[in-house]
């Protein structure tokens, strides 16, 4: 399969309106579109690569995908039958993925055209000629087909950097009416890809935010500060985070400091739901008179955190079970096992240890029990049922 690298053309700029976006902008919506056009032979894969949302132009709330597929293909077909055929039919199939990190999952689409219907003669023995053969072509499976997806998850797509798109296709065909033929067919086609995103021209807070900062301190936590000159009494601050990019919500609120110059802080203390997330925030900052303004987006991605549940096995259990704590670091556990209604049977210490054994043989009937372990060191719990059989 061939795979080709490519650059991205100049962005368009242009003013539209799109009712579903619409409710989040206090004015009129701007897209920013970013196309290319490649040109293969049917089976194919290609990179685009194209630069990412620039938060400080405004609040994107929509990323629009767009391809324009032309398909042409040409096929002959010959009878393989002593008999003739009179129903041959040729179905071409094409098949079109674009994968990236910016996605939650593939985009794909399936279109399929059938030809026919063709009578060919009793094989005559003869290859590629004879009333037995036909040749078609060429042929417009899909001519400038538009496919169109509607992004709403849009936190993957701010930044500074760029986002890459992996573009694959497969053309195909099969004939039917017998399975007894020769069937070989050729493709070309041109594919122009667009990117859109749909926004909100932001409206920045006021000279008065010198300074707006989101940074990543550890796996757990996210330190948030902005200063502030020329307060003014009765101004809130309210920091707002979003998961995809287009709801905001409240995290917390701030009231003015009331002193010609301020100084906030605050740690987002990071929820499991926010793993392998990226994580935007930004500053609702309201006057005594109810104007609101909105600070520039900054994001943060956070990685997948990795399961550090202790292991039981086997589970189920017909004697001895094993714990495993971890692969490479020691600590000191204590292990508890208890009924299902919460009874205390036995506890377990183990210091310095990766793995622990629970001796079940003889102590335990065979049952459902819950096994709680906690991690001295770090105060970890975690709760896992047993069955013993």
């Amino acid at each position: 399969m061939k795979k080709l690298r490519l650059a991205v053309l100049l962005p368009v700029i242009l003013f539209v309106t799109y009712n579903d976006s619409e409710a989040q902008c206090s004015g009129q919506l701007n897209t920013l579109s970013y196309d290319t056009t490649v040109s293969a032979l049917g089976n194919s894969s290609f990179t685009f690569t194209f630069p990412k949302f620039n938060p400080q132009l405004g609040t994107l709330t929509e990323v629009k995908i767009n391809t324009k597929v032309t398909l042409v293909y040409n096929f002959s077909l010959e009878n393989g039958e002593v008999n003739p055929v009179n129903n041959y039919r040729v179905k071409v199939f094409r098949d079109d993925e674009i994968s990236s990190t910016a996605l939650l999952s593939p985009l794909t689409n399936s279109y399929q055209k059938q030809y026919g219907y063709y009578s060919l003669a009793g094989s005559n023995g003869v290859p590629n000629s004879g009333p037995d053969y036909t040749q078609q072509g060429p042929l417009y499976v899909m001519n400038q087909q538009n496919i169109n997806y509607t992004l709403s998850n849009t936190a993957d797509f701010f930044g500074s950097d760029s986002a890459q798109f992996d573009y694959t296709t497969s053309t195909y065909s099969a004939a039917q009416g017998s399975i007894n033929n020769n069937l070989e067919g050729s493709a070309q086609d041109g594919v122009n890809f667009t990117i859109t995103y749909v926004y909100c021209p932001q409206v920045v807070l006021a000279a008065d935010i010198t300074s707006f900062t989101v940074n990543k301190l550890n796996n757990a936590t996210i330190g948030i500060k902005w200063i502030t000159q020329n307060e003014k009494n009765n101004r809130k601050y309210e920091l707002q985070k979003s998961a995809d990019g287009k709801s905001f919500g409240n995290v917390t609120q701030y009231s003015s400091s009331g002193s010609q110059t301020g100084a906030y802080t605050y740690s987002y203390q990071v929820e499991p739901a926010d793993n392998n997330k990226t994580l935007l925030f930004r500053l609702k900052q309201t006057e005594a008179d109810g104007t609101e303004k909105y600070s520039l987006v900054h994001g943060v991605k956070l990685a997948a955190i990795a399961n550090t549940q202790p292991k039981i096995y086997p589970n189920p259990a017909k004697g001895v079970t094993s714990l495993v704590f971890s692969n490479a670091k020691r600590g000191n556990w204590e292990v508890n096992v208890y009924t299902v209604s919460g009874h205390l049977l036995k506890r377990y210490n183990f210091n310095n240890a990766l793995t622990g054994k629970l001796n079940t043989t003889g102590e335990l009937e065979k049952g459902v029990y819950m096994v709680k372990s906690v991690n001295r060191g770090t105060q970890e719990q975690f709760v896992q049922q047993l069955i013993i059989q």
